[in-house]
């Protein structure tokens, strides 16, 4: 199991200190500052900045988790959170303890400043994406890196694309239509299809590997299809780029 940096438990944290009733029923809502109504929208506010290579769903587990940890220390929560045998909280995590006591008598507003760096509070406009995301993740393999035709070197994980505000971002500028046969999947399947396409990483893999760098949507991005991208990386050691891809195109 991937550790928790003291970030995602400073969030974890916060969501649990500071999760709101507000339908007479005691029930448990995020906090009204992040403006969502359920939880794992709360939890993908902070995907983008937090995930270090977790898939979404792992991400809000392990998130929710560490919430839940920090309910059953918090007298104020309405949630009992993680008890143990005895029915008493299960001790934290030196980590999480630290995270605890730095932060239990802070207000809102400056937990708050600490941790506003690591969200998005648009990410609820991506939800889609999210949706789509997640589905490529159940079914995808992890990252390799591979080499085109030419032979030269490329990049071809995942981990660029896994920022929804990325893809959606070259939506906007490339369109839905596939950038390699121009494929679109509301005039083949309709409504259903509608916004659907999914997002390439075009970037070669540069010496500083294993660092974030940042990714130019219109320049190292390309929206294609299904079928496509697939072609693109059939092989796992050759990564076909998009021009090369179209040369093999037969009915054209």
């Amino acid at each position: 199991m991937k550790k928790r940096s003291k970030e995602f438990l400073e969030v974890a944290f916060y969501l649990s200190k500071f999760g709101s009733i507000n339908d007479g029923k005691k029930n448990l809502y995020p906090p009204i500052r992040l403006g969502v109504g359920k939880w794992n929208e709360a939890y993908q506010i902070f995907y983008e900045k937090l995930n270090e290579g977790r898939t979404v769903l792992t991400f809000q587990r392990s998130l929710k988790n560490a919430r839940d940890y920090f309910d059953s220390h918090l007298s104020s929560s309405t949630r009992i959170g993680w008890l143990s045998d005895n029915k008493k909280p299960n001790p934290l995590s030196k980590e999480a303890q630290k995270v605890y006591d730095n932060l239990i008598n802070k207000s809102e507003e400056d937990i708050w400043k600490r941790i506003k760096k690591h969200s998005d509070l648009d990410a609820s406009i991506y939800k889609n994406e999210f949706d789509n995301l997640i589905s490529f993740q159940e079914s995808e393999s992890k990252y390799n890196t591979s080499k085109n035709e030419g032979g030269k070197k490329v990049f071809t994980s995942i981990r660029y694309e896994r920022q929804p505000s990325l893809s959606n971002e070259a939506k906007k500028i490339h369109g839905v239509n596939c950038s390699v046969c121009g494929f679109n999947f509301e005039e083949f399947y309709g409504s259903w299809g509608k916004g659907f396409i999914e997002v390439h990483h075009t970037q070669p893999l540069s010496e500083n590997k294993g660092l974030e760098v940042f990714t130019d949507p219109e320049k190292d991005l390309a929206v294609v299809c299904a079928n496509c991208h697939r072609m693109i990386h059939k092989k796992r050691d050759v990564t076909l780029s998009l021009e090369e891809l179209k040369e093999k195109i037969r009915n054209k």
